[in-house]
This record gives C-alpha cells, sequence and structure tokens, in this order.
C-alpha cells in the first residue's frame, strides 16, 4: 500500500522560477555581448599595432569571452522557454552544458597561451607600450562595466560563465596595463609574457571549478552542502516513519535541486500527515522545495541499496 507522491505542483513553480532568472540573464548577457565585441575590435588593433603578447593573449580571451557570452546568451534563451510535455523540467540544463563549453574554451586558451608566453621568456620581445596601454584601459573599462552589469546574476551557470569571461578580461587588461608601465619605465622585455602568464594562473584555476561544477550536475550527483544521511536522519525524526529507501538528490541546474525517496510508515499511523510532515522538514531543514515523496506500508518488500 502507498500513499499519494508528493504534489507535481512544486514544478510548475521551481521552473517558472528557473525560466524567469533565465530571462533576467539574457537581458544583461545581451548587453554584456556588445561590450565584449567592442573592446575585442580595439584589442585586435592594438596588439596588431604593438606586437605585444598580452594583448595577444586578451584579444584571444575576448575570442572566447564573445564565444561564450554568445553561448551563454544563447543558453539563458533556451532556458527561458517553458516546459512542455516532452521535457517536463523545461530546459535549464541547457546553462549547464554551455558551461561546460565555455570552461573548456577558457582552460584551451590558458594552454595556449601559456605555451606562447613561455617561448616568450625564452626569446623575449619588447611590444609597443602606447597602443597596448590604450588598448588595455578601453578593455578595463568595458570589462568593469561588464562584470558591473553581471555582478548579481552568476548564481546560474551561463551568467556564471560569462561572469568568469569577464572577469578574466578585467584582469587581462590590468595585467597589460601593468606590463605597458614597466615597459614604458624600465624597457623590462620580460614584462608582457610575465602579465601573460599572470592571466592564465588567475584565470585557468576558475575555469576548471566551473567546468567541475558543471559536469558534476551533468553526472546528477548530490548538490553540494546536501548531505543525504543527514536528510535520511531528518526523515526518520518525524513521528510514524520507521525507514527510508531509494533516497536520491540532484540538481536540474544551479539553484534547483531535486530529491526523491520512498518512506516507511508505521502500519497506525496516518499517511497523508506524514507526506505533510517529510515536505516541511525538508523544506525547511534542507531548502528542498521540490521532493516527491512515496509512503509505503511495511508490509511491502524492498531491495536492499547499495548508497542510499
Amino acid at each position: 500500500m502507498t500513499a499519494p507522491a508528493a504534489p507535481a505542483s512544486a514544478v510548475p513553480s521551481a521552473e517558472a522560477s528557473s525560466a524567469a532568472s533565465a530571462g533576467s540573464n539574457r537581458r544583461h548577457l545581451a548587453v554584456v555581448l556588445g561590450v565584449a565585441i567592442l573592446a575585442l575590435a580595439a584589442d585586435v588593433v592594438a596588439a596588431w599595432l604593438s606586437g605585444s603578447l598580452a594583448l595577444v593573449a586578451d584579444a584571444a580571451h575576448r575570442v572566447t569571452d564573445v564565444v561564450g557570452v554568445s553561448i551563454a546568451f544563447g543558453a539563458a534563451t533556451i532556458a527561458a522557454r517553458p516546459a512542455t510535455h516532452n521535457r517536463s523540467f523545461g530546459y535549464a540544463r541547457a546553462e549547464v552544458i554551455a558551461a561546460c563549453v565555455n570552461a573548456g574554451l577558457l582552460v584551451a586558451l590558458g594552454v595556449f597561451i601559456g605555451y606562447e608566453a613561455i617561448t616568450r621568456l625564452l626569446a623575449p620581445e619588447t611590444p609597443e607600450p602606447g597602443p597596448m596601454l590604450v588598448a588595455a584601459v578601453i578593455g578595463l573599462i568595458g570589462s568593469g562595466t561588464a562584470a558591473w552589469i553581471l555582478r548579481s546574476e552568476h548564481s546560474g551557470f551561463a551568467a556564471r560563465g560569462a561572469f568568469l569571461d569577464v572577469l578574466g578580461d578585467a584582469i587581462g587588461s590590468l595585467a597589460a596595463i601593468g606590463a605597458a608601465v614597466l615597459v614604458v619605465l624600465t624597457r623590462w622585455a620580460y614584462a608582457d609574457s610575465i602579465a601573460s602568464l599572470a592571466v592564465v594562473c588567475l584565470v585557468v584555476p576558475r575555469a576548471v571549478l566551473l567546468l567541475r561544477d558543471a559536469i558534476t550536475v551533468l553526472m546528477e550527483a548530490t548538490p553540494p552542502g546536501l548531505s543525504l544521511p543527514a536528510v535520511r536522519e531528518c526523515i526518520l525524526r518525524v513521528p510514524g516513519v520507521i525507514g527510508v529507501h531509494d533516497l536520491h538528490a540532484w540538481q536540474i541546474t544551479a539553484g534547483l535541486p531535486m530529491l526523491t525517496a520512498h518512506v516507511i510508515a508505521a502500519e497506525d499511523a496516518d499517511y497523508h500527515q506524514i507526506l505533510q510532515q517529510v515536505d516541511r522538514a525538508l523544506e525547511d531543514d534542507f531548502d528542498l522545495a521540490h521532493s516527491t515523496i512515496q509512503v509505503e506500508h511495511p508490509s511491502r518488500p524492498t531491495e536492499p541499496e547499495a548508497h542510499a
């Protein structure tokens, strides 16, 4: 004997919230994309005039920035689409896929720029500091503007990837400014290559973390910070509950965790009351607004679980 599963009313509200967030991200990403294209144009011209590797690194990063923000914009557009009968959770996971692509591009770019910087250290070249400084200042203004626009929109995967892009741009512009100043003051030929390596060291680890988080979601791992043993103990504390099995938790995308569980109730328990109390406990203690709970009679046979 089983009681009805938790009401499905949480599904539309969770998806509506995710779609609304994606719509907000999309508007901001459109502005950031325009800023990124303008900054890229300035970097390309200045890198060609100065011969600066730091500006080449910054321009190359801005190419991935434009591509990455375009991917994020497209993903946010897709994620804002409503759920359908064929896709009951909507398209929210498009942001996770976009984050994987974006982070992968950043890591690949970092490896390339790191290789070029080491090559230049072995055979240093002194760039022209004038165009380098002008482009770096323009880039810093553009990146700062984009980061300010996205300052409160980096909880979702698409916006987080875009925020990482513009943050990398800002760091690259600061490094290029520092290198240009050193070249002007000292004519130190290594400044440009060291600035490029600094950008790589600061941006690549963040990209790796983003890639790790996105893959964690795609692998349907337990959401970070959520302990299934703690969830089990919470459910077992509900009066009338004598067992829990088939306990699983995962994320559709950032901020949209899901949980399912089979709860064994005592024979004389009120199954509907247990269902309400378990739902309330999960939402209050773990912020799990979307859970599907099946309440079962103790006579129903269950198979042993390996993990849950």
